[in-house]
């Protein structure tokens, strides 16, 4: 029994294809055959449905890929760990982030650098059924959300900041002189928001019911960033991440005023796969947002 053969069958559930996974071992098709072969052989079990083209995984092959990923993620973690005690940590940390947690991720990425130089830093945005998928299968060291969620039982949190939302507004005469503003005004706007399929616009369209009004955005769109390239144009308003321009300020020629009545406060927090010992990308993540909340660093950014 090799390593190599989990790398195989973990290829195969991923491409459903020989060939492709093969590829993605940078072996041959026969030589990726074989191993799963000797592996079936080994185990005394079926792992794959025996066609001319790949069919699926057996019962006892769907857990032979979830043991394959597990005894994956622990070779890679030990590796991880064994240079952490050399001081030299290296690799790859994967980050599952929501949209509306852009703000933080600048800050976090240059403290992490800082802190470990050899780390390259992979950030994804993502839903959170795709996030927690991605944590169970130890394909994301850690995932930033918010930490009201349900499916977030199953897993380690810790709370960084709570966020408030604010209206980003094009830098013209729109409520010129209010420094707040009701979602019942920001409502009477062109708006363009987040895609009614997402979490976070979900929030906005309780702060709105909660006010008595319904807006009707003229555009949507999944990415935020997006939406406030639209802002830059002068057109429309959007919703954001209170002190978001501050974080990003390549998007000039806006402006933010916060919302109230009703004022929408939210958990933002790290969230990471149980297990002892913590995976090593995580517990450096958790160890460094620990660091930035003792002295004072989230504090001052987002007034945690």
């Amino acid at each position: 029994m090799f390593l190599r053969q989990f790398h195989y069958v973990v290829a195969l559930e991923q491409e459903s294809h020989f060939g492709r996974a093969a590829e993605r071992c940078n072996v041959s098709q026969p030589t990726l055959s074989s191993g799963i072969k000797h592996l079936e052989e080994e185990l005394g079990i079926p792992i794959i449905l025996r066609h001319q083209k790949f069919q699926g995984f057996t019962e006892e092959g769907l857990r032979i890929v979830e043991w394959s990923k597990r005894l994956l993620a622990d070779r890679a973690a030990m590796m991880e760990e064994l240079a952490i005690m050399r001081d030299n940590m290296h690799g790859r940390l994967r980050i599952g982030a929501m949209p509306m947690s852009s703000p933080l991720l600048p800050m976090f990425s240059r403290l992490f650098n800082e802190r470990h130089p050899s780390v390259q830093i992979d950030i994804q945005f993502v839903g959170l059924e795709q996030m927690t998928l991605g944590l169970t299968n130890f394909e994301l060291d850690v995932g930033i959300t918010y930490l009201d969620q349900q499916p977030l039982d199953r897993f380690m949190t810790m709370s960084l900041y709570k966020d408030r939302l604010s209206l980003l507004l094009p830098d013209n005469d729109w409520l010129k002189k209010k420094s707040t503003v009701t979602w019942k005004d920001a409502a009477k706007l062109p708006l363009c928001l987040l895609s009614p399929f997402m979490h976070e616009r979900g929030i906005m369209d309780e702060a709105f019911a909660a006010a008595d009004c319904q807006p009707r955005p003229q555009l949507e769109s999944n990415s935020i960033f997006q939406l406030a390239f639209h802002v830059m144009s002068g057109e429309v308003a959007t919703i954001v991440p209170e002190n978001f321009t501050r974080a990003n300020n390549a998007f000039k020629g806006t402006r933010e005023i916060v919302l109230s009545g009703p004022t929408v406060s939210q958990k933002i927090g790290l969230v990471w796969a149980k297990g002892a010992p913590i995976q090593p990308m995580a517990k450096a993540t958790v160890d460094l947002m620990k660091d930035a909340f003792s002295n004072g660093q989230l504090r001052k950014e987002f007034g945690s």
